[in-house]
């Protein structure tokens, strides 16, 4: 421990570094939660309803942005690498690459919910009010599927290439943007028709247009010969040989990230049982638990990127004192924000307009998500830092989707079905973290993670 904080040269650079690079991610990732914290937020008024219809469309986006995250976080690890080598041809590629899947990828969740709507919806709820809503709020959002696709490969491939300002940047505009434009459209302000939930749906596609024409604006016509900026002759000089060995390192993250989601929705369909006051419940607990935690994810984030840099340069010994001293880090973070949730919780139940009758499971689900925050933190950077930075995928998929999908699932079903309240439910959920710190710890100290995959490439 007093070897993490002395202030070496390692520990200077290691330490800048860090701050560079995580604390752009930290305040894009908090603003892309705030984006979905703020629609909660402002249809709150609108009554539980609407709030139930908010987090039936924000679990489809979640199921979709984990998706996404597997593509760009299976790319990321090749990215990372090869700019630590300094091959930037490579980089441009990959970047091409993942364009096409996410692009692909965007498409499909478009068609889903602009086309078959009631698929997503009643999986969730039959309540006839809560579908309406729902659908209204579908038929809009649906358009920022395949933009954000786009816009997500730049924002966080810029990351690894050590740029992860431009992201922040262009989310901190679009997160203005969006509140700017719920307020007029959700209440009909300044002119413009009262929407309610279709409104905010509405004013998050505008951002995200916005958005997307500020960061393409960046990598193609600001920022000259940009490592992300590929082309025609790009995508045609990707070999099959680089095709094939980024296809097998990001084929277990995307179905890890994915699955792991798709779990993740599953469990609201486990919390659904106990009603719509109950989902709405669990909704504001989620959204505002990963308010929350986002700084210490961000640090897990930053470390993969600088962990993967050291092993693209082949320096091994020094990205295994990284993960040590990340450790350590992750784990401090989650305990000051679980504390800081709990805390802040009579604030939090005034600042969601909590009825009376939701006060008491909230105040609960809160207590529990704080107790575990620094266990949950220390597992997401087990997977993220440590397992992915060297290519280590497949372990952790079989990782996480054997702890989620054979011991807190079914538990948390089994549970559900026998009636269990639903801040119980939501503690039975974290079986999963405890499985997952059994299995993963020893897997970080067998040190067989830590490769240089691009080395030869």
């Amino acid at each position: 421990m007093e070897g993490i904080f002395k202030m070496t040269d390692e520990n200077k650079l290691f330490y800048k570094t860090l701050v560079m690079l995580c604390i752009p991610i930290i305040i894009q990732n908090l603003i892309s939660t705030l984006v979905n914290m703020i629609d909660t937020v402002m249809v709150g008024g609108l009554g539980e309803v609407a709030v139930a219809a908010i987090g039936i469309a924000n679990q489809y986006f979640f199921l979709f942005n984990m998706a996404l995250s597997g593509i760009i976080g299976g790319a990321g690890i090749f990215m990372a690498q090869f700019y630590g080598k300094g091959d930037k041809d490579s980089i441009k590629k990959i970047t091409a690459l993942s364009v096409i899947a996410a692009l692909i990828l965007g498409i499909v969740f478009f068609i889903i919910a602009v086309f078959f709507p009631n698929v997503i919806i009643n999986f969730f709820s039959h309540d006839p009010l809560v579908v309406k809503e729902a659908r209204a709020y579908f038929l809009v959002i649906g358009f920022c599927y395949p933009i954000m696709a786009i816009s997500y490969i730049f924002s966080m491939g810029s990351r690894s290439v050590r740029n992860p300002r431009l992201g922040m940047v262009c989310s901190s505009i679009s997160l203005v943007i969006n509140i700017i434009l719920n307020y007029v459209f959700i209440f009909g302000k300044f002119g413009a028709p009262a929407l309610g939930v279709k409104g905010a749906a509405v004013a998050t596609v505008s951002a995200r247009i916005v958005e997307f024409v500020l960061l393409i604006g960046y990598v193609y016509f600001i920022k000259e010969d940009y490592e992300l900026k590929f082309g025609i002759k790009d995508i045609k000089g990707i070999s099959k040989e680089l095709a094939s060995n980024v296809i097998r390192k990001t084929t277990p993250v995307f179905l890890n990230d994915t699955f792991w989601a798709f779990g993740s929705v599953l469990y609201s369909v486990a919390y659904a049982t106990a009603g719509t006051s109950a989902m709405a419940a669990s909704q504001i607990a989620s959204t505002t638990g990963n308010f929350f935690i986002m700084t210490a994810v961000c640090i897990a984030i930053g470390s993969s990127i600088m962990m993967g840099n050291e092993l693209g340069a082949n320096n091994i010994d020094k990205a295994i004192r990284y993960s040590k001293k990340f450790s350590v880090l992750v784990t401090i973070a989650g305990l000051i924000f679980g504390a800081l949730l709990i805390v802040s919780t009579p604030i939090l139940l005034k600042l969601f307009s909590v009825s009376d009758s939701l006060a008491p499971d909230i105040k609960k689900i809160f207590v529990i998500m704080g107790l575990l925050m620094a266990l949950r933190t220390f597992n997401t950077f087990i997977v993220i830092g440590v397992l992915r930075s060297g290519g280590d995928t497949k372990y952790a998929l079989f990782l996480e989707m054997g702890c989620m999908w054979l011991v807190s699932l079914p538990i948390t079903f089994f549970a559900a079905y026998k009636g269990v309240p639903i801040y119980m439910l939501v503690a039975l959920t974290y079986t999963e973290e405890i499985a997952k710190f059994i299995f993963g710890v020893p897997r970080a100290l067998s040190k067989k993670w830590a490769r240089n995959i691009v080395d030869n490439m």
